[in-house]
């Protein structure tokens, strides 16, 4: 098969992106890959968003539209599956961009090492500069070892940097459909369960953004927190993970009802981890306010542990800006 032949999906779940979405399709159609289709899927997106995405249809054949009454991201996610054709996916966020030789060198990738799924590292892009996230996986990827990455957060559970022969991702489903966080952890473990052969390119082409106030996943909501926990559950009951393997993603439900202040939800939520994060211990370290803070609230200072953590996180905001001043005047 030559490389040119393939046809790449590009998923686009679109929702309250208006700001952003611009940077994001025209990224995604500036591909050095040219053999592409860019689904986006209006999820009922109150601001201008369906129009935007109309516009682009009208000018470039390669988008696709779909309008569909706001179900959420899974669905979204779902439905974008559901009208692709290539023979490759691929997703990618609304407020998110990526480098134009993204598509050409990950499908270079899969099919030199005729892989299933291909991995690779992306950068975060916040309100104070950017930061190169490494995958750093070994070249010879165990199925087991990426699941227990993806559990432990070692690995980035997003399906945005990984590049999967669409055969699988018509195997599995983005379900529960209700579900807004975690839902493409959920949706690797469960396409990693498959077998498929994977491969890791340690180059980053996907710009993260983590400064979008109206994404879910850069705030923390009681819809959030639920899903989180309807993941786990999941994950313990369909697909029989081991409660150790889940210990990284409930401390981070822990993390969450701690830093909204639900510290009765907090003494009630996954009791079976609390010893444990006693045993951890207190270690002084500023930039560590989860570890420190959950420490504090299992010992019985819930209260104490919340505005520890609220002035640990306003003291690494303040020290960002101040690198990024340092950077500004240095440059």
């Amino acid at each position: 098969m030559e490389i040119k032949e393939a046809v790449v999906s590009i998923i686009v779940p679109v929702y309250k992106a208006e700001k952003y979405i611009h940077q994001c399709i025209d990224s995604l159609l500036a591909q050095t890959y040219r053999n592409i289709e860019v689904i986006l899927v209006d999820d009922g997106s109150p601001d201008h968003c369906g129009a935007i995405c109309d516009e682009y249809a009208a000018k470039d054949n390669r988008v696709k539209v779909i309008h569909q009454q706001n179900g959420g991201v899974s669905v979204a996610r779902q439905t974008g599956i559901d009208h692709a054709t290539g023979e490759y996916s691929i997703h990618a966020d609304p407020d998110d961009w990526v480098n134009p030789n993204m598509i050409e060198e990950l499908v270079a990738k899969a099919v030199a090492d005729n892989a299933d799924m291909v991995i690779c590292d992306y950068i975060s892009e916040g309100l104070y500069g950017q930061t190169y996230n490494s995958s750093n996986l070994p070249s010879c990827l165990s199925t087991d070892d990426l699941i227990h990455r993806l559990l432990f957060q070692q690995l980035h559970g997003s399906c945005c940097n990984k590049l999967v022969k669409r055969i699988y991702y018509n195997s599995v489903a983005f379900t529960p459909q209700h579900i807004c966080i975690y839902e493409d952890l959920l949706y690797n473990v469960r396409l990693l369960r498959q077998n498929i052969k994977t491969s890791y390119l340690p180059k980053a082409f996907y710009h993260y953004r983590t400064s979008n106030t109206n994404s879910i996943c850069n705030n923390i909501t009681d819809r959030g927190i639920a899903s989180k926990k309807d993941v786990i559950g999941v994950l313990s009951s369909e697909l029989s993970i081991q409660e150790e393997d889940l210990y990284v993603l409930k401390k981070s439900v822990l993390y969450d009802l701690l830093q909204t202040n639900h510290t009765d939800q907090l003494r009630r939520t996954y009791p079976e981890i609390h010893h444990r994060i006693r045993m951890d211990g207190f270690k002084w370290q500023f930039f560590a306010p989860l570890n420190n803070s959950l420490y504090l609230a299992m010992k019985g200072h819930a209260r104490m542990a919340y505005h520890f953590l609220q002035l640990n996180l306003k003291f690494i905001k303040w020290v960002q800006r101040l690198r990024k001043l340092i950077k500004m005047y240095v440059s």
